[in-house]
């Protein structure tokens, strides 16, 4: 098959699984879309990676409905840019790099994602309001960082055990 055409294949297999995860009861918080990130991120060259992160959240909020364009901008830059910051982490993927990844992605995506309630004014623009803005945060990081650690990590384990894809296609997807 094509590498082009298999490119394009995993960027819709990772939004339609993003998408359909969403389907299916969740807590809130515990989302699949940073592992949609990670995955992406590793196996997908940089012109396609932020395709099935924006194609997830896109797809989710047609489905579930919009809500203010302000707190959707900061919710979509922190996925795509979480995607983009773990993509020199999974150079090689192993136990240490997918959880330092699941880690990152967490983080990245509660600190941009976090500064909605900030501009939309639900908390004051003081030192205390941060602190206190960032700490109401805290239990979404934590579902985060497991959200990512499990659904990231067993996608990279179900790609390592079925072969899914080879050291030459993972060397050509970083070039890319």
């Amino acid at each position: 098959m094509d590498r082009h055409l298999k490119d394009g294949l995993l960027a819709v297999s990772l939004a339609l699984a993003g998408v359909l995860s969403h389907a299916l009861p969740h807590p809130m918080g515990v989302s699949t879309v940073g592992a949609i990130g990670m995955v992406a991120a590793a196996y997908l060259p940089r012109r396609l990676m932020l395709v099935p992160v924006l194609a997830t959240v896109l797809l989710i909020d047609a489905v579930n409905g919009y809500y203010s364009a302000l707190a959707m901008s900061f919710v979509y830059a922190g996925h795509l840019l979480a995607a983009v910051a773990v993509r020199p982490v999974l150079g090689k993927i192993g136990i240490r790099p997918v959880a330092f990844a699941a880690i990152a992605s967490a983080v990245v995506f509660y600190h941009i994602s976090n500064l909605t309630p900030m501009a939309m004014g639900f908390y004051p623009n003081t030192v205390e309001g941060w602190i206190a803005c960032y700490i109401a945060g805290l239990p979404f990081l934590l579902k985060g960082i497991l959200a990512n650690a499990l659904y990231g990590g067993a996608a990279f384990v179900i790609i390592a055990l079925t072969g899914a894809f080879d050291a030459d296609r993972f060397a050509a997807a970083k070039r890319h």
